[in-house]
């Protein structure tokens, strides 16, 4: 029995941890955690390359009203950009779910854990709920301008299921999809979110 199991080398470099959500280790680069002090809280398997980068994993967990699960690869130095991933969750008694294959765009000069820092020392000062409302805003500014959606393979909430093209902005442009009536669908829109006429 264990809580925690950690492959390591000659000279105790991580390279694969594999634990419950109360000893999960902590995303690192250089092998310097991001966020010291905190816990992760989420069981699976975590891989660290050579360098004490985090690199990716496999996480799963969920209770009897929410299930989730994944794989992640990560870019060299920062975030991931590349995972399979499944949510279901349920809502008024009806379970909602989506699942598939994401791509991720990320900026090579500015990294995830710097402005996360940032964010942390901006708001140690403030009570828990503005924290909170703090991290909502910092959420959606790393998914509109650093972390932006590329592309999606799978089934939407909408139940639609297809391929979901996004432009380097993470506006949707191309979506070629069957809807929940089993109707087939392709359409494309302009930068502008504008929907355009398919010619013949």
């Amino acid at each position: 029995m264990a809580e925690r199991l950690s492959i390591i080398d000659a000279e105790e470099n991580l390279y694969i941890s594999i634990s419950n959500p109360e000893k999960q280790a902590l995303a690192t680069t250089h092998g310097i955690a991001h966020n010291p002090g905190s816990n992760r809280d989420l069981p699976g398997i975590i891989f660290f390359n050579r360098v004490g980068d985090e690199v990716g994993g496999i996480y799963y967990d969920g209770a009897d009203e929410e299930n989730f699960a994944g794989i992640t690869f990560d870019q060299q130095k920062n975030d991931q950009i590349m995972a399979i991933m499944k949510d279901e969750y349920q809502v008024d008694g009806e379970w909602k779910r989506w699942y598939g294959m994401f791509f991720r765009e990320r900026s090579d000069s500015i990294r995830v854990e710097k402005l996360y820092n940032q964010f942390v020392e901006r708001t140690k000062s403030m009570t828990k709920a503005e924290k909170d409302t703090e991290y909502l805003k910092f959420k959606k500014y790393l998914d509109s301008e650093i972390n932006v959606y590329r592309m999606f393979l799978g089934r939407e909430e909408s139940k639609n299921t297809g391929l979901f093209i996004y432009d380097s902005k993470g506006n949707e442009r191309i979506k070629i999809y069957v809807d929940e009536f089993d109707n087939t669908r392709f359409e494309i829109f302009d930068k502008n979110g504008v929907k355009q006429t398919i010619g013949h």
